[in-house]
């Protein structure tokens, strides 16, 4: 039924609560998890999420954006370490633009990927209003 599911991740620990959501409906039809990350335009924007694999001399900005394109790489790798762990096939795909959202639609259907698993961080009232749910954006995109 469904042979290729994409995972978007953001590497949080809510994001992380749909890997084996993932897993387990690649493995019962036999597919394959597609995981992706999207790498925002706005780098700063992220920073916190890949402190742990930089380097504390990446302040040079002109090496900031490859040491930030490496540290988002090996956190894909680890999280495509951690779906396989739950027995899933798994091939993962950086992909990069200003609107996660956007980017996580247009990578299902260039992967040609049938369904997409995403998580939320389950934000209400103004926090969700004020930083907007990716995961409802794709859903309303998809």
């Amino acid at each position: 039924m469904f042979s290729r599911i994409l995972l978007a991740t953001d590497f949080s620990e809510h994001s992380r609560k749909a890997y084996p959501w993932a897993a387990r409906l690649a493995t019962s039809n036999q597919g394959k998890v597609v995981l992706v990350h999207a790498l925002e335009g706005d780098l700063v924007a992220n920073a916190p999420v890949f402190a742990g694999y930089m380097q504390a001399e990446t302040l040079d900005i002109s090496r900031y954006r490859d040491e930030f394109r490496k540290a988002a790489e090996a956190a894909l790798e680890e999280a495509a370490g951690e779906v396989r762990a739950l027995g899933a096939e798994v091939e993962s795909h950086l992909i990069q633009g200003k609107r996660p959202s956007e980017v996580v639609v247009r990578a299902a259907q260039e992967l040609k990927c049938k369904v997409i698993v995403i998580s939320t961080h389950g934000r209400g009232g103004l926090a969700k209003f004020l930083l907007g749910s990716t995961a409802e954006k794709v859903v309303r995109i998809a």
